[in-house]
């Protein structure tokens, strides 16, 4: 709604988002998802877009009744805190989509909108426990789901190489994150894991969520963020191999079949929206980190 109200200089649809918010008050406390996907994590990004456009002391009021949901839900760990989100797991998840990687990044931006730093103390120790169970020699860190399948060697953990888990979505975490949280442990991380984005089996289809548009789009969004061509140089090139296997074979989707499906994260909308932010890196904001409209002053005075 807020991204289509400015596109089209629609007032009514960021009203219908404000009306949209007004409701989530309510179910907040129903919320077991807890995780960026489908919990008070992304519902604090959403939000925050909607306060880009419209600002209004309720969007953060309800971002902190969010906040506080995801504080009552935190588990200790053995270093730092977790959650167990309703996917199911051995333990608490790391990555961007459902683990500590994209609570920490929602809980930082709430601490610098609500300037209440238990959020940002609450995301610090969120990071400390994924930094806890990094692996140095995948350079990754531990995918702990249950629907991956019976694992034989329980010593041995799996790793994923996508947005919604593993290196490229962490990378993006803390890349997105460096306003609130930049030190030189957190730029090594994000050293680490783009080198591992590219350097690993580039996505198995072509969608946002676990393919290779969603990785480009990390990669993109380094260059952009970090100020390093270097990711721009790869990132080119591999988006060069991308567009020729989707000219010479078609898009692969990623909803575990050779079927075509229309969402955004794993179907045509997502593959089709990764393209444009190939085409234009600067007016099309990253769909993976929930940004804002690219906003102009007379599209603000318009709305």
């Amino acid at each position: 709604m807020v991204h289509l109200g400015v596109l089209w200089q629609d007032v009514s649809l960021i009203d219908e988002a404000e009306t949209l918010a007004a409701d989530i008050p309510s179910v907040i406390e129903t919320d077991r998802m807890l995780d960026v996907v489908g919990g008070s994590a992304g519902c604090i990004a959403a939000l925050a877009a909607l306060n880009a456009v419209s600002p209004n002391d309720r969007l953060l009021n309800t971002a902190v009744l969010c906040g506080e949901r995801l504080l009552r839900q935190q588990e200790p760990q053995h270093i730092g805190i977790a959650w167990k989100t309703e996917v199911g797991s051995s333990q608490p998840l790391t990555g961007f989509s459902h683990g500590c990687a994209g609570i920490a990044w929602a809980l930082f931006k709430l601490a610098a909108w609500s300037k209440d730093p238990r959020f940002g103390n609450a995301a610090e120790s969120a990071i400390a426990y994924e930094r806890s169970i990094f692996v140095v020699e995948e350079e990754n860190w531990p995918d702990f789901r249950n629907c991956l399948g019976p694992q034989e060697n329980q010593s041995k953990p799996r790793f994923s190489t996508s947005w919604c888990h593993g290196a490229p979505g962490i990378a993006l975490a803390r890349i997105d994150s460096l306003p609130y949280m930049n030190d030189a442990e957190t730029r090594e991380e994000i050293r680490i894991a783009l080198r591992k984005t590219a350097g690993s089996r580039f996505g198995i289809d072509h969608c946002l969520c676990h393919g290779q548009l969603g990785n480009l789009d990390i990669l993109q969004y380094a260059a952009q963020q970090l100020d390093a061509p270097y990711w721009n140089e790869i990132g080119n090139r591999l988006a060069a191999e991308t567009l020729a296997e989707i000219a010479e074979g078609g898009c692969s989707c990623g909803a575990g079949s050779s079927l075509e499906t229309p969402g955004l994260m794993v179907g045509l909308a997502g593959i089709g929206y990764g393209l444009l932010r190939l085409a234009f890196p600067e007016r099309v904001p990253s769909v993976l980190v929930l940004a804002p409209p690219v906003l102009a002053r007379h599209t603000l005075e318009a709305l």
